[in-house]
């Protein structure tokens, strides 16, 4: 009697038939992820062989394996949720929408080889597969490891090089502010801080942007272990930014007091402590969240009938999103830059200033970080009146990950400290960075002004499409130019001197900047 009410698909005969329909979609599926093996990586710029300190704190790039293996975890928590639905497409217009634009966006990544764009392209073509499979219940059921997967993509280069360097400076007067409560004499100058045996410099990799960006992800991972919900979700996730700051003054805090913190491995054992700290104070504020059960808000939605399934249409969904993936991947074209005669920075820029004894000065990579530049010319010119510093560099649009717009290249080095700061207008109305900076007992009046930006806003979303890196490519490059000169004296005089040094050292460049901007001739 029992095998009389045994369903089909359960007994011996159905589950042969069951396994025989579901593998063309299992096949089609396992194809269509293999598109995506760019993303089973620790990054575009790093591997295993480099180890914890480059994918963990180094903040220009998100390590989308680690990314990937996180949302699988929260798939498979979500798992018996999804397979309890009931089989059902959702509405085909919407599914095929979602399909066209995730392939385009696919197409693109590979065009413009920037692979990271492949994220938002996988997102939206798991989407519609869900919903080709369950409908818009499954997707709800589904939607948080999904959009997890936005954690994979790095942030535009120009707009994270310009909040890194905010956090560099205001870890340097956190950590400078705790040093002081110790009683522990310290001056904070720019990016360095100075005490009486060492002078430390906090480098990107001390800035907290990743810390920042790992707490985050893993306050979502808490969230979602302890069913989180409402304004105590919101809270959690809101804070964990702010504790990863603070938490990583304290880590620089540590740097400085521990004499062995320049080995590596001591290095990292600290940067990761302190990412556990963070997460038991993450922690400890959901105990006491707890205490507000006002602050959550049970999740519930209204019950649907389920509509039809479509099983050739799904296979059709899964079998297309595959095969144009792969298509891209093996015949999609990819763009590759024109040639140019643009002229050399350093020839044209060396020759229009020959007129005075110069010397070579070193870069310090350490302070430039995540700054991409093509040419780079940087010298010291020796005028009759004193000597002037001359910095000029060509941005470099196919390095993606870093970026000529940095606030670098306003400063002379590291450790120097701001004390003027103010914006003139050129005759041709061209904006100038006028600064005055110190650095201990050393004075300079600073020139800043960057040619061909289109500003932040503008540059940050052509560097999130990679439009440089396809037809719509500017054909000259960005040019950042600074000239520096000591300040003698504390006299008005004493600063009418260095302007008269910049302004014929300008007068002198403006000639062979505007030659650098001629469109060339392609060859």
């Amino acid at each position: 009697m029992s095998s009389s009410t045994e369903r089909p698909e359960n007994t011996p005969t159905g589950l042969v038939m069951n396994w025989r329909m579901w593998l063309p979609h299992w096949l089609a599926f396992a194809v269509f992820l293999l598109a995506f093996h760019h993303l089973y990586t620790l990054g575009t710029r790093y591997s295993f062989s480099q180890g914890v300190e480059y994918w963990l704190f180094r903040p220009n790039d998100n390590a989308p394996l680690i990314i990937v293996a996180l949302s699988l975890w929260l798939l498979y928590r979500r798992s018996n949720r999804l397979l309890a639905l009931p089989r059902q497409t959702g509405p085909l217009g919407l599914i095929w929408l979602g399909v066209a634009t995730g392939v385009a966006i696919f197409f693109w990544a590979v065009y413009t080889s920037a692979f990271d764009l492949q994220v938002f392209s996988l997102i939206l073509l798991l989407t519609s597969i869900v919903c080709a499979y369950w409908g818009m219940p499954g997707l709800r059921a589904v939607w948080l490891p999904i959009a997890f997967l936005l954690f994979a993509v790095p942030l535009p280069a120009p707009l994270l090089l310009a909040i890194i360097f905010k956090l560099q400076i205001w870890t340097a007067q956190s950590s400078g502010w705790m040093l002081d409560l110790l009683g522990l004499p310290a001056l904070v100058s720019g990016d360095q801080i100075l005490r009486a045996t060492q002078a430390f410099q906090v480098i990107e990799g001390c800035s907290g942007m990743r810390s920042i960006q790992i707490l985050s992800l893993l306050s979502i991972l808490l969230i979602d272990l302890f069913q989180r919900t409402g304004w105590h979700a919101l809270i959690l996730f809101l804070m964990a930014p702010f504790v990863a700051f603070a938490l990583n003054g304290l880590r620089v805090l540590t740097l400085i007091l521990n004499p062995h913190s320049e080995v590596i491995a001591i290095h990292n054992l600290q940067g990761i402590v302190i990412l556990l700290m963070g997460l038991l104070v993450i922690y400890g504020l959901d105990i006491l969240l707890e205490k507000f059960p006002r602050l959550s808000h049970e999740v519930s939605f209204s019950a649907v009938d389920p509509a039809g399934f479509g099983s050739k249409q799904a296979l059709a969904v899964v079998s297309v999103a595959a095969l144009a993936t792969h298509a891209a991947l093996f015949f999609g074209p990819v763009w590759q830059a024109p040639g140019s005669n643009l002229p050399s920075l350093y020839s044209t820029v060396s020759d229009s200033l020959s007129m005075w004894d110069s010397e070579k000065v070193e870069p310090d990579f350490a302070f430039r970080g995540s700054a991409r530049f093509g040419e780079v010319l940087k010298r010291e010119y020796f005028l009759d009146g004193g000597s002037v510093s001359v910095f000029v560099a060509e941005s470099d649009y196919l390095q993606r990950g870093g970026s000529s717009l940095s606030a670098i290249t306003a400063l002379p080095g590291s450790g120097w400290t701001v004390r003027k700061d103010e914006v003139e207008e050129q005759p041709d109305g061209r904006l100038f960075d006028v600064r005055s900076v110190e650095k201990g007992k050393r004075r300079l009046l600073l020139w800043h002004w960057v040619i061909g930006s289109e500003g932040l806003l503008k540059e940050t979303l052509r560097s999130l499409l990679a439009l440089d890196r396809s037809p719509f490519a500017r054909s000259v490059p960005i040019l950042s130019v600074r000239l520096e000169t000591s300040i003698r004296g504390r006299r008005p005089t004493g600063v009418a001197r260095a302007e008269a040094r910049l302004r014929s050292v300008q007068e002198k460049l403006e000639p062979a900047l505007a030659l650098l901007r001629e469109n060339p001739t392609p060859n």
